[in-house]
């Protein structure tokens, strides 16, 4: 069985579509990953307490751990904030959450309200990360164009 594009590759465009504020399921992505950008200032403007707060959430070696932290962030800001390969930043998205709820639960702790500490924010936005991830493959695979399209040549009957 051969599988073959229906239609050539395009490269990732920005549309106007991207950034229309009244199509809320945008307003949630744009949100989404303009919210990354200040936690990564915070970790760069204070690097050696983000090297110590990683440390002390067992993420060893803290440097390594921050340095990833700083770059999925920054990839998620700008994927979610400019709708790039948003199936795949949205995962990345929801597993940076995941490691940030692990992170937060070792240091402070099984709470759920954030303004005790606790993970309820961090949740949110990964539940919210999973969702655009879901409606951005859905997007993809009802499009003729583009990798979701595939049909396949030589099928039996």
């Amino acid at each position: 069985m051969v599988v073959r594009r229906s239609e050539p590759r395009t490269p990732a465009m920005l549309k106007a579509k991207d950034f229309d504020l009244t199509n809320p399921a945008v307003v949630v992505r744009l949100l989404a990953g303009l919210f990354y950008i200040p936690h990564i200032l915070f970790k760069l403007i204070g690097f050696s307490g983000s090297l110590v707060a990683f440390g002390k959430m067992g993420f060893t070696p803290p440097l390594l751990w921050v340095s990833l932290a700083i770059l999925t962030e920054t990839i998620c800001a700008v994927g979610l904030t400019l709708n790039l390969y948003t199936r795949y930043v949205a995962l990345m998205s929801a597993g940076t959450m995941a490691l940030a709820i692990y992170g937060t639960v070792a240091v402070k702790g099984a709470n759920w309200m954030w303004n005790f500490g606790g993970v309820e924010y961090l949740a949110f936005w990964g539940i919210v990360s999973v969702a655009l991830a879901v409606s951005a493959w859905k997007d993809v695979l009802a499009t003729t164009t583009g990798y979701a399209r595939l049909t396949v040549a030589n099928a039996p009957g």
